[in-house]
């Protein structure tokens, strides 16, 4: 490879690429007023139907949801298996 000499167009002679301050003075002399950063508002969600019957302050509403929480996790786990078994056979 042919080795570059200094001034074969590597370097920039008097080339005006650093930006300097403008010449001509800014007319405005107010001072530069910055907007107030604005969060947005907090929005509280409302509980869903399941989780104001588990968090219900009265037992009876609080055990009829762990009772039907508890059937459906059985009915998940026994169609879980069977589909595994389901799946087992035609491999």
């Amino acid at each position: 490879m042919p080795k570059k000499e200094i001034d074969e167009n590597t370097e920039r002679n008097n080339a005006n690429t650093d930006k300097k301050d403008s010449e001509i003075p800014s007319t405005n002399t107010d001072k530069i007023i910055e907007p107030d950063i604005v969060s947005e508002p907090v929005v509280e969600e409302e509980d869903s139907f399941i989780e104001k019957w588990k968090n219900n302050r009265f037992l009876l509403v609080r055990g009829t949801y762990y009772l039907l929480h508890s059937i459906w996790m059985v009915i998940m786990v026994v169609g879980g298996f069977i589909a595994w078994l389901i799946a087992l056979l035609f491999i």
